[in-house]
C-alpha cells in the first residue's frame, strides 16, 4: 500500500515544493487525503495527475 512518505515524496519531487508545505495526510483503503495550501492545489493536481506513485498512475482530484 501507499505510505505518507510516498505521497510527500511524490508531491515534493513532481511539483518541486518543499515538503514542509504538506500538511496532514489521511490514508484510507481506496483513497488518501493530503492537506496542501489552496494556492498550490491546482498545480499539484495537474502535475501529480501525470506522475506515477510506486509505479502506478493515480487519480488526483480536489477534496474540500
Amino acid at each position: 500500500g501507499i505510505r505518507p512518505g510516498d505521497l510527500v515524496g511524490a508531491i515534493a519531487n513532481e511539483v518541486k515544493v518543499n515538503s514542509n508545505v504538506i500538511g496532514a495526510i489521511e490514508i484510507e483503503d481506496r483513497f488518501s487525503i493530503v492537506d496542501v495550501p489552496e494556492s498550490l492545489a491546482a498545480r499539484i493536481i495537474d502535475l501529480l495527475g501525470r506522475a506515477r506513485i510506486k509505479g502506478r498512475k493515480v487519480p488526483v482530484r480536489l477534496f474540500r
